[in-house]
Formats: structure tokens, C-alpha cells, sequence
């Protein structure tokens, strides 16, 4: 139940941050020079999820292989804690938003669970297969170091991140038992943000959210199951001695009754009914006693299978709040793209229509030019042609008297 409360309270932070951000905004990393300020920040989450479900495999076949060769029962409940508490809280902290404080996190449980199991409340909890879990969390560690490693400046700024901000919290913070109670130190690395710089920002665009979103959605869904099985398998265990020692209470009276039914075969008749009496009432004993263990039973798992419901009803609301959102987003955004085309068409067509009354301005002061100048020239010629008709007159006849020289 806490991984699917952790997954509706991730989906619903998704959304906020979707709506609110539509660019990615690259984190201020300033004031921590052992990260380098180009990091992928894409890559760093990807690698986180990664991690989570890496994490998770291997603590699950650990535990599995611990609690099927145990013979202890306490060795096998730790197993088994260990497998149904550790996974969900580190794929809680590979979640986060944030990818830098999703790695401080996640890095943050690996060092406590090392020392858990090396050092802490949990160095017998696994009797001799103990080396065995200790290899499986240095592993683990190692893994989360190269993830840093892949973000730092070089090797020195990666172990003096590490004695910075996970050697003093998991000094002062460590785990109490295989139940994997803790204090996140999230709060303080965003404390230290806000006081010395702001290493939070987006997270990414609507895009690379709802893939986020998709991927957090089918690694819970797959590990559903079996974090349900193991939750199943705790209750049984822990059920288990009571109800052996109901069978036993009820074995021991069966016993007893035998011996009496013995006894009483060479009695009068009215033994024979006390001896049935009181078979009756040991029967009526066990018929009450199995029908407590059922209803108890009902009680437990009809809660579980009642959450579950409603946790998917809840995460079934999620999703088609975040589709409409999704969708009038896009409408919006289609409805002022068209907006926009039409504006940039109007200013286009009223550009063209100033154009052409210019060229048609032009074409008339042009037309108008062309014809004043043919008018022009019909006038002179009218008024010269009397001109030219009366020099020819007087010229062209002098020239036919003159003799020839």
C-alpha cells in the first residue's frame, strides 16, 4: 500500500509540474563545483529509473534465495522484510522529481543499507548467509557511486561529494532495523539549495514528463504483484504461530477426549452420553475457533483488496484528469495558432491591397502622362501645319522661276 500511496502522490506532483512548465530549464548547479554544470540531465533520470529497477532485482533474488534456505524463522521474516521494504523505498527516492536529489537520496539509502547490514542493527539479521547480503548492498553501492561518477567534475569531486552531503546523514541517520524506517535527507539538500543556490528547477517539458510518467507507471505496475505476494507472505508468517498454537490447544483436547472416550468404554450409559457431550462441545470448540481464523482472515484481506480498488480508481482519475488537461492544452494552443495564421493572412492581403493601389496610381499617372503628351503634339501640329502649308507656298514656286545656273 505505501508504494501505490508513493505513485499517486508522484503522478499527481507530475501533472502540477507538467502544467507549469513547458521548456526545460537546466539545474543551477553553481554553488556545488564537484557537479559539472553540462551534465544530461535526461540521462542522469533515465539512469535513476534504471537503478531503481537494477535495485530492486537484485535485493528481491537475494532475499528470495536468504529466506528459501533459512531454516530460522526469523532469519526468513528479515529476508523478507528486507525484499518488501528496501525496494519500495528506493524506488521512492529514484523517483523524485528532481534528478540531482533523486541520486543524493537513492545514494543516501544505498550507504545506509550497507551499513545496516555491515556494522548497524542488521549485521546478524541473516545468521550465516549474512556475507551474502553485505556483497549485495557494496554492490549496490558501487553502482550508485559510478551513477555519480558520471555527473562529477572527476573522481576527487565524486568522493568529496560523497563525505559532504552522505557520510554526515548516514552517520547521524542510520537504519534501526530491516524494516527500513527512515528519514528522508531530501529536506536538507533542498534546505542547502535555497541557502546556497537553487538546484531544483524544471524537470522537463510536457513530453518528457508524460515518458517519465509512463515509465514510474509500468516498473510499479510490474512490481505490483509481487510486492503484494510478499505483503501476503509477512501476514502469514505472522499469523502462522498463533494459529499453530490454536492447532496444538486443539490436538492436545482432541488427546484428552480420546483418552476419556477410552476410559469411559466399560462405563455405564450415561458415561457414554457425558463422552459425547463432550465431543460435541470439542467439536463446537474447533468450528468456532476455524471460523474466528476466517473471519479474521476476511477482515485482514478485505481492507488490502478494498484499498487496492480504490487506489486504482484514484490512479484511473489521475490519468484522465491529466488526458483533459493534456487535450484542452493542445485545443488552446491550436485555436491561437490559428489565430495567429489569420492575423498574419489579414496583414498580408491588406499589404497586397496597398501594393496594387500603388502600381495602380502609378499605371494611371503613367496613362495620363502618355496621352497629354500625344495631346500635345495633335495640338502643335494643327498649329503648325497652316505654318508649313504658307512657307511651302511661298517657297516652292520661286524655286520652279529661277533658271537653272
Amino acid at each position: 500500500m505505501p508504494a501505490l500511496k508513493h505513485m499517486a502522490a508522484g503522478l499527481a506532483l507530475f501533472s502540477l509540474a507538467g502544467c507549469a512548465s513547458s521548456a526545460p530549464l537546466r539545474p543551477d548547479v553553481s554553488p556545488w563545483p564537484e557537479i559539472r554544470p553540462e551534465f544530461p540531465v535526461i540521462a542522469l533520470r533515465l539512469r535513476m529509473h534504471e537503478y531503481a529497477v537494477t535495485f530492486g532485482a537484485a535485493v528481491d533474488l537475494a532475499a528470495t534465495a536468504i529466506e528459501q534456505r533459512a531454516t530460522d524463522p526469523a532469519i526468513q521474516r528479515n529476508a523478507l522484510l528486507w525484499r518488501i521494504r528496501a525496494v519500495p523505498e528506493m524506488r521512492k527516492a529514484c523517483f523524485r522529481l528532481e534528478p540531482v536529489g533523486a541520486l543524493v537520496d537513492a545514494w543516501t539509502l544505498a550507504r545506509q543499507m550497507d551499513q545496516l547490514f555491515t556494522e548497524g542493527a542488521g549485521a546478524s539479521a541473516f545468521g550465516t548467509f549474512q556475507p551474502e547480503a553485505v556483497e549485495i548492498s557494496r554492490g549496490l553501492v558501487r553502482q550508485m557511486r559510478d551513477i555519480g561518477a558520471s555527473i562529477a567534475v572527476s573522481p576527487a569531486a565524486l568522493v568529496e561529494f560523497e563525505h559532504k552531503f552522505v557520510d554526515p546523514w548516514v552517520a547521524g541517520h542510520p537504519l534501526r532495523d530491516v524494516s527500513f524506517v527512515r528519514e528522508s535527507p531530501i529536506a536538507r539538500f533542498a534546505d542547502q539549495s535555497r541557502g546556497s543556490g537553487d538546484v531544483f528547477q524544471s524537470v522537463g517539458t510536457m513530453e518528457e514528463l508524460a515518458v517519465t510518467l509512463s515509465q514510474q507507471a509500468r516498473i510499479y505496475l510490474a512490481d505490483l504483484p509481487r510486492h503484494v505476494r510478499g505483503e501476503v507472505d509477512l501476514m502469514r508468517a505472522d499469523l502462522l504461530p498463533d494459529v499453530g498454537a490454536m492447532r496444538s490447544d486443539l490436538h492436545t483436547s482432541a488427546t484428552a477426549a480420546d483418552r476419556l472416550a477410552s476410559t469411559a468404554e466399560g462405563l455405564p450409559e450415561i458415561l457414554l452420553d457425558e463422552r459425547r457431550i463432550v465431543l460435541e462441545d470439542v467439536n463446537r470448540q474447533r468450528a468456532m475457533v476455524m471460523e474466528g481464523i476466517s473471519l479474521e482472515r476476511a477482515r485482514t484481506v478485505g481492507p488490502i483488496i478494498s484499498a487496492f480498488a480504490a487506489e486504482r480508481a484514484e490512479l484511473l482519475r489521475s490519468f484522465e484528469a491529466q488526458r483533459l488537461a493534456t487535450l484542452e492544452w493542445a485545443t488552446a494552443e491550436r485555436r491561437e495558432a490559428v489565430r495567429d495564421v489569420q492575423r498574419a493572412l489579414a496583414v498580408s492581403m491588406d499589404a497586397v491591397r496597398g501594393e496594387r493601389a500603388v502600381v495602380v496610381a502609378d499605371a494611371g499617372r503613367l496613362v495620363d502622362t502618355t496621352l497629354l503628351r500625344v495631346a500635345a503634339f495633335l495640338v502643335a501640329a494643327v498649329i503648325a501645319a497652316p505654318l508649313v502649308a504658307h512657307a511651302y507656298a511661298r517657297v516652292w514656286p520661286r524655286r520652279w522661276r529661277e533658271p537653272p545656273a
